[in-house]
């Protein structure tokens, strides 16, 4: 120990003497050359620090959440937040969305026709929060339960949604914007609406939770979770 204490004194003795000989203005060049660099190290950590791992697990009751949150231990590291599908609880759903590096919308593929306008409702509601429109958080539309015998295609789910979306934007611009100021509007106005036209990125996709074909999922997930 009291050789290391020895040598670290021949090297601060070493730096003493090379700074006496370098000219002032070397040696301010040189102090701000290493304050700047640790600002910009200091600032890459914080950036990296704040980069979100949250996905946003959302959907009405029944489409299968829970089971598919059941998966999440394929795909780390992440934390997944599980929002209740009961409208009196979609407060939640306002509270983690700030925080959402990603969104994963799940329905029923097997049921969806009976919980069509439901669904389209939730998801309408997600899509045009401003902090998911302002951040540009990508959704995934996960097409649940598609191991069963008699299920919609993807397809067909999305042209669905994207309909009764368009009947919600049409009722929804009706209504006062003071009623609806944290909602930006979707689409195109006078076009008919498909989710090519959300600013943020919105895909489709099929899988079964009970069965574990979550690909899709863990796909997404690791797509917007990089570093």
């Amino acid at each position: 120990m009291e050789e290391w204490i020895r040598q670290a004194e021949v090297w601060v003795g070493q730096a003493e003497s090379w700074i006496r000989q370098q000219p002032p203005e070397q040696i301010y060049v040189a102090v701000v050359v290493i304050a700047v660099t640790i600002l910009v190290l200091t600032a890459a950590s914080c950036l990296k620090s704040s980069k979100s791992n949250t996905i946003v697990l959302s959907g009405i009751s029944g489409s299968g959440k829970t089971t598919l949150f059941c998966q999440k231990g394929k795909v780390r590291p992440v934390h997944i937040v599980d929002v209740p599908g009961h409208a009196r609880l979609k407060t939640k759903l306002d509270e983690v969305l700030p925080k959402a590096a990603g969104v994963v919308f799940v329905v029923d593929a097997q049921d969806l026709l009976s919980s069509m306008q439901a669904a389209a409702e939730y998801l309408y509601d997600t899509l045009t929060k401003a902090s998911v429109v302002k951040k540009k958080v990508p959704v995934l539309i996960f097409c649940n339960k598609t191991d069963k015998v008699t299920v919609h295609s993807k397809e067909f789910i999305k042209k669905q949604l994207e309909k009764e979306i368009k009947k919600l934007r049409e009722s929804r611009n009706a209504i006062s914007s003071a009623d609806i100021s944290d909602e930006v509007k979707l689409g195109v106005p006078g076009e008919a609406f498909n989710f090519s036209q959300c600013q943020n990125k919105v895909t489709v996709a099929e899988g079964a939770g009970l069965t574990g074909n979550v690909s899709a999922v863990e796909q997404f997930i690791r797509e917007y979770l990089k570093a």
